[in-house]
């Protein structure tokens, strides 16, 4: 066995560069919810905002949805998309709460529906 030293500084560095690839690599596998679909309910709950909120970001294009049988339908992507590009003054930190708080939410209900079948 070999033993190895290396400076402090470069011990670092090192680690740094380790915790920015761990974490680009856990941002990269945690797409299992975008393409998940929900209602205009759902998203309304999700975002906080009115029915009518939700229509005027549908009809002016800042939203991307799908329609089938006269009801809406957007993809976790879609919402996600949406708030990055609409982002202000925000840090990832905030959008990782958020994302996290819809996850737990959409289990949860997901969870309620299932139950009561």
């Amino acid at each position: 066995m070999n033993i190895i030293t290396v400076d402090e500084e470069v011990w670092k560095h090192l680690n740094e560069r380790l915790k920015a690839i761990s974490e680009y690599i856990l941002k990269l596998e945690d797409t299992s919810y975008d393409s998940l679909w929900l209602n205009n309910h759902e998203v309304c709950q999700y975002l906080h905002i009115s029915e009518k909120t939700l229509w005027r970001m549908r009809t002016n294009g800042q939203i991307a949805f799908s329609k089938m049988y006269g009801q809406y339908y957007y993809t976790i992507g879609a919402i996600k998309d949406m708030l990055n590009t609409n982002a202000v003054q925000t840090t990832d930190e905030y959008v990782e709460q958020l994302m996290a708080k819809g996850k737990s939410y959409i289990e949860k209900g997901r969870k309620l529906k299932s139950g009561n079948h």
